[in-house]
């Protein structure tokens, strides 16, 4: 692996080039290595083979060895050798992901897994988006009091504390984030399982403010992971750096994650699948991490279509191949219907291409604790099934995905979700989501 502090070096002494022809050069490389590896995004077949997943690598490998990460603040780019991103490919692939967190009767672990894996996928589930302080703790709490969620991939987080609206950068950031720390140890503490992971911080994101949540009580190497993540496409800071570094001096694992967007710099699957195996070797370059997420989406943001579907499977199984990563995503259906039917069809579907593709663990399992619950029976689910079979039951599930789109629902809010006091789902909350569940195994998922 390239020392961290050699990118110093090059965030300075690369050659200099405005954001704007960055990008350029990055769009006309990802599209003549694309055909020039004939890699082909096909929406009949969602979960890619082995000659895609190679193409796709090779492919990556050589957009970062020929135009680097891009860094914001001082303009310049970080260039690498062919030879450097072959030997990080080798060594990461040489020691296959296994990561522990959490601690004592609540450890859990993120490892390599192949596609063809019997086991499940780890629920590192995740209670996301912004939660109001009212119904913060019951919230986490829904998903902590699941005995098959090993951990909470990324927590809530909060817009409004009181008057205190919180700042990045500011003090502000560290008292909202400070109090959500508390609440989520709260919640932890009601689960009876005060050693769980808790992932990413939520509303917390500078350098500074960072540093303010670890310690003893807070946030410690056993129970965090930190983001260090270029932006979308191959856009680097400060921060990220230092944030890594971080990471390597503490012993944290960085949460490293994969992201390029649909119909823009990349403009279908197969460049985005490029761009995000490009974008996996440059935050591995530098953060020496065995855990990556990859998360292709649309630039409106929505995702949980095939063309997404296909740009996971591709990345991903050129990971499986290649780096002997832990492979991470979001299993989550669109914004505008969270805690509705249609979210939870569209999570099933991304069980049935991700789990043969081999994903590792989900760092969102829809969006309460009964749908962790139901997603997790889905990827024990998805273990019996081939490749061609998973294929086929994705294909079913988006053709009646394609049914209820039109008449999409706005989000139901959590309140309306799950009983506060009892901390458990409501009658009609909890009856439409087993409906679907009944529905997917008339489609074909292979419960028990």
């Amino acid at each position: 692996m390239i020392p961290i502090m050699d990118f110093q070096r090059r965030s300075v002494t690369g050659p200099v080039m405005q954001a704007d022809d960055f990008d350029l050069e990055f769009a006309m490389k990802v599209r003549a290595l694309v055909r020039d590896y004939e890699i082909r995004y096909d929406p009949a077949q969602l979960i890619v083979d082995d000659r895609t997943a190679d193409a796709v690598f090779a492919a990556g490998l050589e957009l970062l060895a020929g135009v680097g990460l891009y860094h914001m603040e001082t303009r310049r780019v970080v260039r690498y050798e062919r030879a450097e991103l072959e030997q990080i490919a080798q060594e990461s692939r040489a020691r296959p992901a296994d990561v522990t967190l959490g601690r004592g009767r609540d450890t859990m672990f993120l490892r390599y897994r192949r596609g063809s894996d019997a086991w499940a996928p780890t629920n590192y589930a995740g209670a996301p988006t912004v939660a109001e302080e009212a119904w913060f703790i019951e919230y986490v709490q829904s998903f902590v009091q699941e005995p098959s969620v090993a951990g909470i991939g990324i927590p809530p987080g909060l817009a409004r504390l009181g008057n205190i609206e919180p700042k990045a950068g500011t003090l502000s950031e560290v008292a909202v984030g400070l109090w959500e720390q508390a609440a989520l140890q709260e919640a932890l503490r009601r689960a009876g399982r005060p050693d769980l992971n808790l992932g990413l911080l939520g509303t917390v994101s500078t350098f500074g403010g960072t540093l303010a949540m670890m310690g003893p009580g807070l946030r410690e190497a056993w129970n965090t992971q930190i983001g260090i993540h270029i932006l979308p496409e191959q856009k680097l800071d400060w921060s990220r750096l230092l944030l890594a570094q971080y990471c390597q001096n503490r012993g944290i694992e960085p949460w490293q994650s994969s992201m390029s967007c649909l119909g823009g710099l990349c403009r279908d699957a197969a460049d985005t699948a490029v761009g995000m195996v490009a974008n996996a070797l440059g935050q591995l370059s530098y953060a020496h991490g065995a855990t990556m997420s990859f998360f292709p989406s649309h630039l409106d943001g929505t995702w949980a279509t095939r063309d997404s579907h296909w740009a996971f499977s591709a990345a991903a199984r050129a990971c499986e191949r290649h780096l002997g990563l832990a492979v991470g995503t979001s299993i989550s259906g669109i914004v505008p219907s969270w805690r509705t039917p249609l979210s939870l069809l569209q999570s099933a579907a991304i069980v049935a291409v991700y789990v043969p593709s081999g994903m590792s663990y989900s760092w969102i399992s829809g969006h309460t604790g009964l749908e962790a619950r139901l997603i997790n029976e889905m990827m024990e689910a998805a273990t019996r099934l081939s490749a061609g079979q998973a294929n086929e039951l994705a294909q079913r599930i988006m053709r009646r995905v394609d049914e209820l789109l039109p008449a999409a629902r706005e989000p139901l809010p959590f309140p309306q979700a799950y009983d506060l006091k009892t901390v458990t789902p409501l009658p009609d909350y909890e009856a439409g989501m087993l409906r679907v569940r009944d529905e997917l195994a008339a489609l074909g998922m292979p419960y028990r």
